[in-house]
């Protein structure tokens, strides 16, 4: 017996037939409080989960993801249930699963290989995108990020262990078992293409922060203010740089009703090109420091760094600038875009 209960409604699903419709109680939501708003629909299944497909990549109702608890099992079995995948009967809108193995957009292979300009050389289930085995969870694809001092490709035993879906990345090992999507060149822009494009699926508002003091805090105060229209995805820990954006926009659910990032640089170019990856809507210049001098000659040049998330600004969108920092006051805004002097 399948029951559910949304806010939009009794639904009826046709993979599980006839349903009953009641308020249940989601096992999963203590352990994802901030993710699922309390007026999510969930679903409670009365039987082993055997009915379950896993070839389908969505669980929703509508626009709604769905929460699942298994009457009589443990929550760790609930859990793990909830990982399979049933298919999707509202095909106008589905929406990616977010759960402790899916955080964010789910990918295929193929998507994956059209991002990055690669090749699918090994298919392999859909799943969310993960650079760290440390972190990696049982069906996400591993990218494997290189760079001076480190090579992903080193642990691509590791990913394997955890049980991943398959390496982006531009080798793996003879007799690899799972996906495969080869990549000629830096796996680090294949991040990057994958987190713009990311941005490009996502239809809300984006608020890109920076600054050289009080970007977190002002992080936090903006997503709380931004809290009534539902769920608001942020930058998580210190992820603000050209490898944090994009993994907070992979991680990024498209039922979010609103981004909020932090960007952070110690160079000249990189404001500029996280700006490009992430399309802000909307485009915040706290103050200007002396932070990272090392890289720069001048206050000034540390302003013209800051200054990079204005330059491409569209018609439509709004940057809000510090009026009490004059080298903020001074950067250029493109023609048709909406300055705030705050």
């Amino acid at each position: 017996m399948f029951s559910v209960s949304s806010p939009r409604g009794m639904h009826t699903h046709p993979a599980v037939g006839a349903a009953i419709f009641s308020p249940v109680h989601s096992v999963y939501r203590s352990e994802r409080l901030h993710l699922w708003p309390k007026n999510f629909p969930s679903l409670s299944i009365a039987d082993d989960g055997n009915q379950f497909s896993r070839s389908c990549q969505f669980l929703h109702v509508g626009r709604y993801p769905l929460q699942l608890s298994i009457a009589g099992h443990s929550a760790a079995s609930s859990v793990e249930s909830y990982r399979q995948r049933i298919p999707a009967y509202d095909t106008s809108e589905q929406l990616p699963i977010e759960n402790n193995n899916q955080l964010g957009i789910v990918w295929t292979a193929n998507e994956i290989a059209e991002a990055v300009g690669g090749h699918a050389i090994k298919l392999g289930p859909s799943g969310s995108i993960s650079t760290d085995t440390r972190t990696l969870q049982s069906g996400q694809w591993f990218l494997a990020l290189t760079g001076p001092r480190f090579d992903g490709h080193d642990f691509l035993h590791s990913a394997l262990a955890k049980g991943c879906a398959g390496v982006v990345g531009n080798r793996v090992y003879d007799g690899w078992p799972v996906g495969f999507v080869q990549v000629d060149g830096s796996t680090l822009i294949s991040l990057q293409r994958l987190g713009a494009l990311a941005r490009k699926k996502f239809r809300g508002p984006v608020v890109g922060i920076t600054g050289s003091a009080g970007k977190t805090t002002t992080r936090a105060m903006v997503s709380l203010a931004l809290e009534p229209l539902g769920h608001i995805h942020q930058t998580s820990g210190n992820q603000n740089n050209h490898i944090g954006v994009p993994l907070s926009l992979l991680a990024m659910p498209l039922f979010s009703k609103a981004c909020v990032l932090e960007m952070g640089m110690n160079h000249l170019g990189e404001i500029q090109e996280l700006s490009r990856i992430s399309e802000p809507s909307v485009r915040v210049v706290l103050n200007v420091g002396p932070a990272h001098m090392e890289n720069f000659r001048s206050l000034e040049e540390v302003a013209m760094a800051k200054g990079e998330i204005v330059l491409g600004a569209r018609p439509g969108d709004v940057c809000v600038l510090n009026a009490d920092d004059p080298l903020v006051m001074n950067l250029p805004i493109p023609d048709g875009v909406q300055r705030k002097n705050i």
